[in-house]
């Protein structure tokens, strides 16, 4: 009989709530199949089961928080098992949590939930984008799903019967506590911006795959770009003396914008990818990161960042060193602009890059050089 304990979804995570089980209790449950859904300060995640077997007891409710390391389910090879009639001894947690008591008698083995977990209401994932969206506060409405759960109907319900009400204070998401949280961590950095305008070649014939867009083709110009400025990629490490890590592998993270905040999930070994490989991972963790379905590592590990907003119709724009990460890049829109080429006054597809950089880790000239080894790769993607 396997425990299962809430997982650290994050070198910063030091808690999740659980935001719906996939499986029942009695459930056939295979090793890496999603289990739960889990809810960090940065998106929800798919968590997967760590063991094959049944699902003999669930310990937290959905709705209910607790930190990492906290027991949460029992797994075993049979499914008459019975589990302990007490979870084991856990690690102390970042702050007290109340003990849980499995009790057999119960069909479901669930454990009795601490008083303060009755504060959270179970709300859908569907429903916090409604309410992030329509600027409802969640606590006011009542939830017509199972268990009280609010669905997206009863907030747009409640949103269409409230009265009109008067300008007030919102409590912050989570999401958006951890975005103010990074980005004043941000604000302390040294930064210094780098901007060049680029044309962008034609695409050449791909016999695989699907047909990479720009975005696919400026985060693969830029994974290309990391391995031949390695000094780009890397990271300020504190310390006495403090020091410069150059990071071996180029773990590109991307940018994708929510209603509720900003996700950068991340393209692993992204310069090893051919143009066509990285179109299909990028659009995996794009789906995953808009059906709130991310897997633990996909947000976990970025070296570098690319900010995209030219799908917004914005041209160019500066955004913030993502730490520990030492350089962002900000893409505005390619758009067919009048370019002077080889001396011709011509319309061509051009795009603006803006280059952030932490000028700790490196200077003017290395990102001038970065830039370039971007614009080398867009001129001429035919080989790509």
């Amino acid at each position: 009989m396997r425990l299962v304990k809430m997982p650290r979804l994050g070198q910063d995570m030091e808690e999740g709530v659980i935001v719906e089980w996939h499986k029942s209790v009695g459930d056939e449950v295979a090793e890496g199949e999603i289990l739960t859904v889990i809810e960090t300060d940065k998106a929800e995640v798919a968590f997967e089961s760590p063991v094959g077997g049944y699902l003999v007891a669930i310990l937290l409710e959905a709705g209910a928080k607790a930190p990492t390391g906290e027991s949460i389910a029992w797994i075993a090879d049979d499914p008459s098992s019975k589990p302990p009639s007490s979870t084991v001894s856990q690690p102390t947690p970042p702050r007290p949590v109340a003990d849980r008591t499995v009790t057999s008698s119960s069909p479901r083995a669930r454990s009795r939930p601490a008083p303060r977990r009755s504060r959270r209401k179970p709300v859908s994932p569907l429903a916090r984008r409604r309410a992030t969206e329509l600027g409802v506060d969640l606590a006011e409405v009542e939830g017509t799903g199972p268990g009280g759960r609010v669905t997206a109907s009863d907030v747009e319900r409640f949103h269409k019967e409230a009265p009109q009400r008067l300008a007030k204070n919102r409590d912050l998401s989570t999401m958006r506590k951890a975005i103010a949280s990074q980005m004043s961590r941000s604000a302390v950095v040294p930064q210094f911006q780098l901007m060049q305008e680029v044309v962008v070649g034609k695409v050449g014939h791909q016999d695989k795959g699907p047909r990479p867009t720009y975005t696919d083709i400026l985060l693969w110009a830029t994974a290309q770009a990391l391995q031949q400025v390695p000094e780009i990629n890397a990271s300020w490490v504190e310390g006495n003396p403090p020091s410069v890590r150059v990071h071996a592998r180029v773990n590109l993270g991307m940018a994708v914008a929510l209603d509720e905040g900003l996700i950068v999930p991340v393209i692993r070994d992204a310069a090893a990818l051919t143009l066509a490989e990285l179109a299909v991972e990028r659009r995996r963790l794009e789906a995953a990161t808009r059906r709130g379905r991310l897997r633990g590592d996909d947000l976990q590990g970025a070296t570098f960042t690319v900010s995209n907003l030219g799908g917004a119709g914005v041209d160019e724009f500066i955004a913030l060193v993502n730490p520990p990460e030492a350089g962002i890049l900000a893409v505005g829109a390619v758009k067919d602009r009048p370019t002077v080429v080889e001396g011709r006054l011509m319309a061509a597809s051009t795009v603006r890059l803006t280059l952030s950089g932490d000028h700790r880790v490196f200077d003017g000239m290395a990102g001038a050089r970065f830039l370039e080894a971007i614009a080398a790769q867009l001129t001429d993607l035919r080989s790509t």
